[in-house]
This record gives C-alpha cells, structure tokens and sequence, in this order.
C-alpha cells in the first residue's frame, strides 16, 4: 500500500549526465566493457520471483535468451542464467532451495519477514565486504539509511530492489465543476468542506465518493484528511517513542469530521461497499476522490471519451487547525531483497553483476533497450515511441530496482506522467516502520490490528457505534496485540 529525492528534472539531462558512482576496486562500476568482471568464475545462476512480464516474450525469445541479455552478458562479461521462482508458495520453494544446497548465486527474497529470519537462520552471506570491493554502485541506487535497514546483528546481509515511486494516491477533483460554481482550490479542511456544501447545495451530489469495502481500503480513502488531523501515518512519534495513530485522540477527531460530513450527505453513502470509486467520477456523480495517479488516468481519458467537458485535477492536501497536512510518502524498503546465498558458488560474481545492473549503462539499456532497433538518440535526448516501449515489456525483469530515470521514462512511455508528476511536490509524511527491521509481535499481528480498526472506524462514521466508546475501542485494539506490537517496535526504535 505503502522516496525522498528532488523534483523531477528533465529525463535526458538525466540519462546524459548519469549518476555519480563512488570509489571502486572494480573494473568498471558502470559496467560499459566486457571486462567489467573481475571474476575468475564468469558462470552465474540468478533466481528471481516470478512476474507476469514472463509470459509476455514473442517467438523464440524466452528470459535467457532475448536480445537484452545478449548484451547483459557481454557487457558484464558474465554468462548469467536466469530461473524464476513459481509463481505460487515461492517462499516455500526459496526454503527448498536453500536447504538443497544446489542454491543460486544470487536471489530475490519477499518480505521482510522471510529475509530476517533467513537472515538469522544464516543462510545469506554477509555482503558489506563485497559492497566495499565489488558494488561501489550501491549508492546510486540505494541510500544509507536505507541500507541500514537491512542490516541484521549490524551487517547487511541484502540489497533491497529499490522503489523509485515516490507518491502514490491524492485528492482528486473535478475542476470543471468547481470552475462552474466559481469554487476556489480549497486550501484547508474549513475550505474543503464549504467546497463540498456548495456542491451538494448546487447538484445534489455527494461530493466525496470513496472505496472501502476491502480491508486496507478505508484508510487509503481518507489517507489526507486523515494527515490533515495530523495521524495519516500507521504510527506517530509521541514523547521520544511510537504510537499507533489509530488510538490518538486526534484520530477520534479525524473520525468524528468524517462522521459530521456522513451525516450531511458530504460522503457517498455507499462508500463502504463501493469496490471503485473511478465511476462516480467519470460521470460527475461525484466531485472529489482519493484516487491513485495511474486511476485518475484512467478516470481522465474516459471522460474525455464521453466529450462531456469534464476536466481533473489533484488538489494539494488540505490542512488542519495546527497546519498539519500530507500523505504518507511511499514504502522504500521491505518489500523485497536481493541477497547472495551463504552457499553460492560465485560470491564475487553475483557482486560484480548486482554493480553492472546497478549501472547507468545497464540501467539505460533495460530501460529504453537497444538503440537503433528499440530507440534513437536526437539532440542528446532519446526518442522512442510508446509502440517501441511496449514491444519489450519484459525488459523490467532484468532491474535490481528502480532508478529514477528508468521509473520516469516508463510513466513517459505509458502515459503516466502527467497524472504522476502534480503530485509529486505535495507535502509527504515518513513511516517510521518502514525502516525498521521484522519484528515479529509487531509484523505478526499488523493485519489483523489494521482491519479491527477499520472495522470500528466504519462503525464510528456510520452510526452503527457510539464515538463515546472510543476509550473502550482503544482498550479493545491494545488487548488484541496493539500494545504489545508497539512496545516491541519502540524496542527497535528508541535504540535507533
């Protein structure tokens, strides 16, 4: 559900200036030659998970023999075969891999949990030594601190696959309506809510629709109204230590609005079963939404296929009574690791070609493909068409994360980036977990945690449960593990 950097700056001054690489023992850290290994060993098996992309290659080509891993190779100077992970229980197979001794030389592992307690099980090999000779790349893909949140007993013992997305979900609107009504941007939660009457008043809609009928969903609905409350955060910072926000009395603040705007008819009465809230919007049966930028693409070119006028636009976060504002920014770390396994054959190998991948050559190579077959190269600036983009759409399976360049040039190539980029200056809150490493009473009981306080939030807005009982809620989510979940990670995060 759930990355810091600068605004987006112009795509080829990226991809002609590269990206700055450390000191290196290595040959080449931008991997453009063939003798960009120093490996005696050049054989090199790669497992990675399985994704859809696998069953997108045409004719002969197949994931080891294509055209992109022709040149991986050459220009590695590795000869890498790839295996893929099933695509259902892969956790189940990594645990019959590892244990077979037959392992990979380098692999993906999902989920934090599976990669610490691997990591405690010492099935990987450290990699902090192999960083500091083989992978001064490692820089450019990820930062220190989230590094270091991979690191068990104080050694890094994987390279997380890097998520260049750095915003997610915002406020949409339908500018067209507000236009109509002379409704200007509203800047606050007072404004947005004088913005939402005057639309009720004026075309006898809700005007906020929303989606909440799957668990995780009620919270991704509100998430900035939430944060203008100051607790669109799973977790605050209070007193030096972490608390869950769904238990802070400005919670019962942030629902209590929620509830006064329910009850005014201001939120789609359907919102808690809605599955989608993209068709309200298209056809104007709803003014505003919580709509993630690749929906309000969506949302956008139907509308303008119904050539009804209507217009879209993301509205900045509004702010609370103390000025707070924001969504939380995108999940960095956790999803997913690269790691060496304790027993692979070609250590240095698997080293040398993370800081190939990790290179601005290779990056471009799997972002645009071949130049001359796949794009061209005008002015410094490359050129190519979104048909040429979709004709290697398998090419992502090669990354070891995203790159900045690489992230933006497929939004480019898709259509995205117009929907994506006005969000990207808006004000983004951190997630203090999404830094720390598995703890299990924590991780264990997360879910079941989050649906119990969606469940009640439901209950809270909708006048099936008294806001007077929120103390006793309170009571009831510490007693099914709260408590005990967020001491163990303050464990964790009063040491760091």
């Amino acid at each position: 559900m759930l990355m810091k950097k600068a605004s987006f700056i112009g795509l080829s001054a990226l991809l002609l200036t590269g990206m700055t690489a450390g000191c290196s023992q290595s040959p080449d850290a931008g991997g453009t030659s063939s003798d960009a290994t120093g490996s005696k060993n050049k054989d090199l098996k790669v497992m990675m998970s399985y994704h859809a992309s696998m069953e997108q290659f045409k004719g002969s080509d197949n994931m080891n023999d294509n055209k992109l891993t022709k040149e991986i190779r050459e220009k590695s100077g590795l000869n890498v075969k790839y295996e893929s992970l099933p695509k259902d229980n892969p956790s189940q197979k990594v645990s019959i891999v590892l244990a077979s001794g037959d392992v990979p030389d380098l692999m993906r592992i999902n989920g934090k949990s599976d990669y610490f307690k691997l990591a405690k099980q010492g099935a990987f090999e450290p990699l902090d030594e192999l960083i500091a000779k083989y992978i001064p790349n490692v820089s450019q893909m990820n930062s220190k601190e989230v590094l270091d949140a991979t690191r068990y007993e104080g050694k890094i013992y994987g390279l997380p696959h890097r998520v260049a997305q750095k915003v997610g979900a915002g406020i949409l609107s339908r500018s067209d309506m507000m236009q109509e009504l002379g409704i200007q941007e509203p800047k606050t939660m007072d404004e947005f809510y004088a913005a939402m009457k005057t639309i009720k008043e004026k075309k006898n809609i809700a005007p906020l629709t929303a989606k909440a009928s799957n668990p995780g969903t009620f919270l991704q609905s509100f998430l900035p109204f939430a944060g203008a409350f100051g607790v669109g955060t799973t977790t605050v910072v209070k007193d030096g230590k972490l608390e869950f926000s769904w238990v802070q009395p400005e919670f019962k603040e942030f629902l209590a609005t929620m509830k006064k705007w329910y009850d005014e008819g201001l939120i789609d009465q359907e919102f808690s079963i809605n599955k989608d809230e993209k068709e309200k919007m298209i056809n104007g049966t709803a003014a505003f939404s919580i709509s993630y930028w690749a929906d309000a693409m969506a949302i956008d070119r139907s509308i303008k296929e119904k050539k009804s006028g209507g217009t879209i636009r993301f509205l900045a976060p509004v702010t609370g009574k103390n000025g707070q504002s924001g969504v939380p920014e995108e999940a960095v770390a956790g999803g997913s690791y690269w790691v060496i396994p304790k027993q692979a054959k070609n250590k240095q190998g698997a080293a040398e070609y993370i800081n190939y991948i990790y290179g601005t050559d290779a990056d471009k190579l799997l972002t645009y493909g071949i130049e001359g077959q796949d794009y061209k190269v005008e002015n410094g600036k490359v050129i190519q068409t979104p048909e040429q983009s979709n004709e290697i759409p398998w090419r992502t399976l090669y990354f070891l994360g995203d790159s900045d360049p690489s992230f933006f040039a497929r939004l480019e190539a898709k259509g995205f980036l117009p929907y994506y980029q006005p969000l990207e200056p808006f004000k983004r809150n951190r997630e203090e977990t999404v830094f720390s490493p598995s703890v299990e009473a924590y991780d264990t009981k997360f879910s079941e945690l989050r649906n119990f306080m969606e469940e009640n939030a439901l209950k809270f807005i909708m006048n099936k449960r008294s806001l007077d009982e929120f103390d006793k809620f309170v009571q009831e989510f510490n007693a099914k593990g709260g408590k005990a979940a967020i001491d163990a990670m303050n464990g964790w995060y009063t040491k760091k």
